[in-house]
C-alpha cells in the first residue's frame, strides 16, 4: 500500500576540514584556505588552486607564527602577517601586550645531552 507522506530527505553533506593550527575540526565555511602556488603560502579566495590548508578565519590565535610553523615551516611568519592583514582591525594584536617569550614563538626539539652517559 503507498502512502502519501513524502520519503525523509538525508541531511545535506556539510564538507568539514582541520585547522593546521589548532588542530580543531568545523565546516569548511568557517575557514580561510591558503594555497601554495609557486612555492608561496598565501591567503585565496575564488578559485581553488595548489596545494590548500585552512585556518580558523575568526580565532587570532590561530594566526601567531608559532602555531602556524609546523605547517608552513619558515614562511609561517609571512603567512601570519597575511592573515592579519586580511582580517579588519578588531583581529589585529594589541602592540602594547605582554611580548611573546621566544621558547614560546619557535617551538624546537629538546637538546640532545652529550655527556657520555649513554655509554657503559
Amino acid at each position: 500500500m503507498l502512502t502519501d507522506s513524502p520519503a525523509p530527505t538525508p541531511d545535506r553533506h556539510t564538507p568539514e576540514r582541520t585547522c593546521v593550527a589548532c588542530r580543531r575540526r568545523r565546516p569548511q565555511a568557517e575557514f580561510t584556505r591558503l594555497a601554495r602556488v609557486g612555492g608561496v603560502w598565501a591567503p585565496q579566495s575564488g578559485v581553488r588552486v595548489g596545494r590548500g590548508a585552512y585556518v580558523c578565519a575568526d580565532s587570532p590565535d590561530c594566526w601567531q607564527q608559532g602555531r602556524l610553523r609546523r605547517a608552513f615551516g619558515a614562511q609561517a611568519p609571512a603567512v601570519s602577517a597575511a592573515l592579519v592583514a586580511r582580517s579588519g582591525p578588531e583581529h589585529r594584536p594589541d602592540p602594547s601586550g605582554p611580548p611573546v617569550a621566544a621558547s614560546e614563538s619557535t617551538p624546537h626539539a629538546p637538546g640532545r645531552v652529550r655527556d657520555g652517559s649513554h655509554r657503559r
